[in-house]
């Protein structure tokens, strides 16, 4: 069966290169001063050729919609958290030795 296939396959696209250079054969060249045309050529396959890569590029027409949130609704902050403030005191013990504590309010 595959290779029933490919054989048409490979006949098809021989019958289609035959018939392809058959039909692009070009006449004898012939040399008129058309630089106008040539030139207007070239700008709008330009023209063209820019407008569909651009359209290739460009992002969909139908996205998903992008919603803000509400304007009127207050934003709340975590509440702040609480932390003591310390620092070093020096005391002196029994003896008149002296050392540091730290001392939390």
């Amino acid at each position: 069966m595959w290779t029933t296939m490919r054989t048409l396959v490979a006949t098809g696209l021989v019958a289609l290169t035959i018939a392809g250079t058959s039909i692009a054969t070009a006449s004898q060249a012939e040399a008129h001063n058309n630089f106008g045309r040539g030139l207007a050529a070239g700008i709008a396959g330009a023209v063209i050729g820019g407008a569909l890569i651009a359209g290739a590029t460009a992002p969909h027409a139908y996205a998903e919609p992008m919603y803000a949130g509400p304007a009127y609704a207050p934003s709340y902050l975590p509440p702040a958290a609480y932390y003591p403030q310390c620092h070093v005191v020096w005391h002196q013990n029994a003896w008149g030795d002296m050392y540091r504590t730290r001392v939390c309010d």
